[in-house]
């Protein structure tokens, strides 16, 4: 009886384990960027996303370690860049609230730098946005292909028959 008890667990273990060695890999879709003016809109399975951080899950999910990489990047610039602000902000509030306290020369030169820091970090943040949407594009035209070639071969007589996959790991 114990035998038999063993046998069916290991069966259902068995089967179990081989249902989750088979890799489920989904289709990705290219995401396009639209210029208006100054903003860039993206668009994914036909839907118009306006902020980038929308894309953190088609980007992630195409388990690549340079998409993840240069996604990752430019996330944590954008969160350099909502502190650096703050910063900006929490010397003019303070400044507003207690004049005199700060002079005029070191709140402007602190609300410069800071748009200067800003203004570099967020072209550099948009480059890291643009290779990891470049490299998920690349990614995404190239699907799995079978394909079939003929090839004469004029050194020997007769020709080759060719079966040919393509697929990406």
């Amino acid at each position: 009886m114990k035998i038999k008890h063993l046998g069916i667990l290991l069966f259902v273990l068995m089967s179990a384990q081989a249902m989750a060695q088979e890799e489920n890999r989904e289709r990705m879709y290219p995401i396009e960027q639209i210029q208006q003016g100054f903003r860039t809109k993206y668009v994914y399975k036909r839907q118009v996303i306006e902020n980038p951080l929308a894309l953190q899950i088609p980007l992630l999910e195409s388990k690549d370690p340079e998409v993840s990489l240069a996604f990752y990047r430019y996330k944590s610039q954008r969160k350099v860049m909502t502190w650096i602000s703050s910063v900006g902000l929490g010397l003019s509030v303070y400044s507003f609230l207690k004049p005199g306290k700060v002079s005029d020369g070191f709140n402007l030169s602190t609300i410069g730098a800071a748009a200067l820091v800003n203004f570099y970090l967020g072209t550099v943040s948009m480059r890291h946005l643009n290779r990891a949407l470049s490299r998920y594009n690349q990614l995404a035209q190239t699907s799995p292909q079978l394909s079939l070639q003929f090839t004469p071969n004029t050194q020997i007589s007769g020709s080759n028959l060719a079966l040919q996959w393509k697929y990406n790991f």
